[in-house]
């Protein structure tokens, strides 16, 4: 993972934060239940359903409002 001199994560690119948090909900409708099928459920529930509301702009900056989408993000980095 490429950090900044002052040490935070790297931003994720705003198209790429979308696609992760698409693939991630793709994946939780397969679940029956689970701790992230909840946490997305409530994510998107609360932002009326669209990703411009969705935890990843928690922080607009960098978009890592979402622990799911940091996780999968920093893995893909780290194997690159």
């Amino acid at each position: 993972m490429t950090m900044k001199e002052n040490n935070a994560p790297e931003p994720i690119p705003e198209e790429i934060a979308i696609r992760i948090c698409q693939e991630i909900r793709e994946r939780n409708q397969k679940k029956r239940i689970s701790f992230s099928k909840m946490q997305c459920w409530g994510c998107m529930k609360f932002s009326d359903f669209d990703d411009r509301g969705s935890c990843i702009y928690g922080d607009p900056e960098t978009h890592r409002g979402c622990q799911l989408v940091n996780k999968v993000f920093d893995t893909l980095e780290k194997n690159e």
